[in-house]
């Protein structure tokens, strides 16, 4: 039987959430938001100690395949991070506000924490997301990561 390593990504970090994750069968438990490079480290990590356990690497060259597009859209386009100079490459006019929010979003804040972070309501979150979901095509938040992503 094939193991596939597997990472917990999620908004609950209390030690009980952790212990809960380890239980399940996660090899690895990433609270968010989180920083991509942290990811990837994991993700890497795990690529080779599943090689070196198995010794073999069936799957594994996907994976890697996989893991450099990855590595490309989060490092090489906004070194990690959503900067302004992705929106700007599109055809679509994002608002400084709502380039806030999503840069948020894409670090995987809930509104609630956009809400505190940026000092606006949660409802005017919901409104600069609703905007951009308009204005993207997207419609729902992980389209959205996606569009900021890969834009």
């Amino acid at each position: 039987m094939l193991e596939v390593p597997v990472v917990l990504l999620t908004a609950k970090g209390m030690t009980k959430d952790r212990v809960d994750g380890f239980k399940a069968g996660a090899d690895a438990y990433l609270p968010k938001p989180f920083d991509p490079e942290e990811l990837l480290s994991i993700v890497d990590n795990l690529i080779r100690r599943h090689e070196t356990l198995s010794g073999e690497n069936v799957k594994v060259d996907d994976l890697k395949s996989d893991l450099d597009e990855i590595k490309y859209l989060l490092l090489e386009r906004g070194g990690g991070g959503v900067g302004a100079g992705w929106v700007e490459a599109t055809n679509v006019f994002l608002a400084p506000d709502e380039r806030d929010v999503l840069e948020l979003l894409c670090k995987g804040l809930m509104n609630r924490e956009i809400a505190d972070e940026l000092f606006i309501s949660t409802r005017r979150v919901e409104q600069h997301l609703t905007s951009m979901f308009r204005k993207t095509k997207c419609s729902n938040r992980t389209e959205l990561v996606r569009w900021a992503v890969s834009t």
